[in-house]
Order: C-alpha cells, then sequence, then structure tokens
C-alpha cells in the first residue's frame, strides 16, 4: 500500500519549485498591504464617526439653548392652538 503511493507520488510531473520562495514572499507583502489599507479605512471610519457624534452633539445643544419654553396660551401668535380652540380669532 505505501509502496503504491510512493511509485505514484515519484511518477507525477516534476513541479519547478525555483520562483516558490519569491512568489510567497510577493503574495505576503501584497497581504500586508492589505492588511494596512484596512486599518488606514478603519482609522478614518472612526474618525468620521466621532466627528459627526460630535458635531451633532454641539449643534443639539446649541439649537437647545436658543428654544424658548413653550407655554399652554401664547399670546403672541394669533393662529396658536390656544387661541384657535378659544374662538379668538
Amino acid at each position: 500500500m505505501l509502496e503504491k503511493d510512493i511509485s505514484r507520488l515519484n511518477a507525477r510531473d516534476r513541479v519547478n519549485l525555483d520562483g516558490l520562495e519569491s512568489d510567497v514572499w510577493r503574495r505576503e507583502r501584497h497581504l500586508q498591504a492589505l492588511q494596512a489599507a484596512g486599518r488606514l479605512l478603519a482609522s478614518w471610519q472612526g474618525l468620521v464617526l466621532a466627528l459627526a457624534v460630535i458635531a451633532s452633539a454641539a449643534t443639539g445643544a446649541a439649537v437647545a439653548a436658543h428654544v424658548s419654553q413653550p407655554a399652554a396660551f401664547v399670546a403672541e401668535e394669533n393662529l396658536a392652538p390656544s387661541h384657535l380652540l378659544l374662538g379668538s380669532h
């Protein structure tokens, strides 16, 4: 059984392995470049997300600072719901 396997392996065509090491290193460099690009992309996405959160919080705080407190009866507006309900338009 083992002798058959060995003879089949010996009968196969020989493969030229001269360029194997350079091919392996070329592929490793390619994979490292892809990983570096992925890390850079993830960093930029994190930065954009952080800036969006900060800008959203700042905008919300600025808008909240200018909003007046709602009142049940608004005398300054003729079409306020309080005037429409009371029939004073």
